[in-house]
């Protein structure tokens, strides 16, 4: 059974491209030169992947997207576009795109995502979002980490002092390369983490020295621009079953937001006790809080992000406490925020202890 295919561009050279990248295969294949003629097609074919350019005269693809999704949900979309950039890819996936190609893009990327989408559709899987993953992760970490550690050096007079302008500057370059890696990591692990097809956890783990203690000597961490020292505070030999590289994940993402919303200066308490059968892990800092309706209103959604008085100018991926939330509830534990506006904000989680 051929797989039909319909490519959405405004640029006749990229519609041939693909025309003859899936010739000859098992595909039919059909184009549209505009987001409405591509509409048009789409309302009035049996598609099974739909791939759309974002920028376009007229209707861009977001639209084109977002049309589909709402009337042909189980149609499969795919983007492409040369405006690569990761707030394309954040805004295409939110609004339910499969799968992201950037231009210039190989024959062999092209089928590589289209396989995966036609392979996903099949088996009912869904959007994984695997080949965006890669293209974050070898396009955009190295880079950005490459220049964080420039930035950083600089920053700490290695290479002579800086004026307070100078100085400025780079603090700034620094506080836009950990935003990016936020964005970066945040969806790293967002595709390694299909966590309902994990296996069951076996391993032991002592909280404290295999995931604490190591996230807490990290750079971002130990060394943070707003010079916020952390703190434990914890009850010896405490075990838990577990996988450590994701819990490290949880542990890393309380703790960057800890210092992200919290107050120049203040100190960060991180905290593992015993209560009952549960080792209780918490992480407080002083800063600007978080409001009970914002609590209680998918704080631990996807994409949510807190806009308040005093986090103006923050930056994030919101997919940390979604993703945190994830893993604590597939360990068998739950997460939860306490917290008083404009004072302080401390976050929970809760692990049954190894037997």
């Amino acid at each position: 059974m051929s797989l039909k295919l319909l490519f959405i561009d405004d640029e006749d050279v990229v519609l041939r491209s693909c025309r003859r990248i899936f010739a000859g295969g098992d595909y039919e294949v059909e184009t549209a030169r505009s987001g409405e003629e591509g509409l048009e097609k789409a309302r009035a074919g049996d598609y099974d992947v739909v791939v759309t350019d974002l920028k376009m005269p007229g209707i861009g693809g977001i639209e084109v997207l977002k049309t589909l999704r709402k009337e042909k949900p189980d149609l499969t979309v795919i983007v492409f576009t040369g405006y690569a950039n990761v707030e394309t890819a954040r805004e295409a996936l939110k609004n339910g795109a499969f799968d992201y190609v950037p231009k210039p893009f190989t024959p062999e990327e092209l089928t590589s995502v289209v396989r995966n989408a036609a392979e996903a559709k099949k088996a009912s899987a869904g959007a994984k979002m695997l080949d965006l993953m890669a293209i974050v992760s070898h396009e955009l970490k190295s880079p950005v980490s490459a220049v964080h550690t420039t930035a950083s050096t600089l920053h700490r007079g290695y290479f002579g002092k800086l004026d307070s302008r100078q100085q400025e500057i780079v603090e700034t370059i620094i506080k836009n390369c950990e935003y990016l890696e936020d964005i970066i990591r945040s969806y790293i692990d967002l595709s390694k983490m299909e966590l309902d097809e994990l296996a069951a956890f076996k391993e032991d783990i002592g909280l404290e020295n295999d995931v604490i203690r190591e996230i807490m000597a990290l750079p971002e961490i130990k060394d943070n621009l707003k010079k916020m020292t952390v703190r434990l505070d914890s009850e010896p030999g405490l075990t838990v079953n577990g996988d450590p590289r994701l819990l490290k994940i949880v542990v890393r993402n309380l703790l960057s937001n800890a210092v992200k919303y919290g107050r120049e200066g203040t100190e960060i308490l991180v905290r593992l006790r015993k209560a009952g059968g549960e080792l209780i892990f918490s992480v407080r800092n002083e800063g600007v809080g978080i409001p009970k309706e914002d609590i209680g209103n998918g704080l631990f959604r996807k994409f949510s992000r807190l806009k308040q008085p005093g986090t103006e100018g923050v930056k994030g991926s919101g997919l940390g406490l979604y993703i945190c939330k994830k893993i604590i509830d597939k360990h068998g534990g739950r997460i939860w925020v306490e917290s008083e506006p404009g004072v302080s904000a401390t976050f929970f989680f809760a692990l049954p202890l190894a037997a």
